[in-house]
């Protein structure tokens, strides 16, 4: 049993790996070759345990991500086993693992979706998520227009600051939301938000968004009536999102299922342009089952 640790992962996990390697787990998932429990929380006096299990066949690889979330912090840690051998393959430290394929999996949809086309980006949030938010769409998309907006100025002018030098590129910061908005055709959210922070008035015509924060049923970060116009809403998980996801339970409830698609599904399928899109993300051990293999991978592990 291998112990991979935070540098590991910084140093065998790319955004570019990532992003191909969650379509392909997402497509055997399709062809019923992966396979997915929605996220489990056991809550106890002073935390909540969590739980996300998955397998991949043609990986031959079975685990899950599991954590622990309490007032001194979160411990995530990855488990892998080989599923031919039964043997214990790996215990991999998944902070950083679980930054990047939560910056990798919104990046793969929106490539799907929208094709070559160039798009003006909106970063909503300036926290840790973010940075992979940013480098996940700049690795995906031809992006021309970046802004970012928090609810700290301060916050979103460092944040400015540090990616425009890290990716050399022009990121520009906002004090309030519409104006970020303004121009952009594609918004990703990764806040803690408890009240929408956009509606569909702050939107163009065209839009796409990745609703990658708020997935407890009591946190919102964008109005129904933004989801409701869409002309197709991608979720990791039905089941799931009906459980942690206030905005899709409550489109749902009033205007049913019939525009909802799940992950596996879509990734099955060819799309063309659509005018408007969201994508909502949560996260499912598929995920991190599939970019733990892939560090044992580029490690050489297996």
């Amino acid at each position: 049993m291998q112990y991979i640790t935070e540098e590991d992962v910084s140093k065998n996990l790319t955004m570019s790996e990532t992003i191909k390697i969650l379509e392909e787990a997402f497509n055997e998932c399709g062809h019923g070759r992966a396979y997915y429990k929605p996220r489990e929380r056991i809550t106890y006096i002073g935390g909540v345990f969590n739980t996300m299990p998955g397998i991949i066949e043609k990986f031959h690889v079975a685990g899950l991500k599991t954590y622990i979330a309490t007032r001194s912090g979160t411990r995530f840690v990855v488990v892998l086993f080989d599923t031919e051998t039964s043997d214990l393959l790996a215990l991999i430290e998944a902070n950083k693992l679980g930054q990047i394929r939560t910056g990798a999996l919104p990046a793969m949809v929106s490539k799907k979706l929208l094709r070559a086309k160039e798009q003006n980006l909106c970063i909503i949030g300036s926290g840790y998520q973010a940075e992979t938010q940013l480098e996940g769409m700049i690795s995906a998309l031809n992006i021309g227009k970046i802004s970012v907006y928090s609810r700290s100025f301060d916050h979103a002018k460092g944040f400015a600051k540090r990616m425009s030098k890290k990716f050399k590129i022009d990121i520009v910061p906002f004090r309030n939301a519409r104006e970020a908005l303004a121009s952009s055709t594609v918004v990703n959210t990764v806040t803690d938000s408890n009240n929408p922070i956009f509606s569909r008035s702050d939107l163009g015509e065209e839009y796409h968004l990745n609703l990658c924060g708020a997935n407890l049923p009591r946190r919102r970060e964008v109005a129904e009536d933004a989801i409701a116009d869409s002309d197709i809403i991608v979720v990791e998980d039905m089941d799931q999102a009906m459980k942690e996801s206030a905005e899709i339970k409550s489109y749902v409830k009033v205007y049913g299922k019939d525009k909802c698609i799940n992950l596996k599904d879509f990734v099955l399928e060819s799309y063309h342009k659509k005018k408007r899109s969201v994508f909502k993300s949560m996260g499912i051990g598929l995920e991190d089952v599939a970019a733990g293999y892939l560090v044992l991978k580029n490690m050489k592990l297996i």
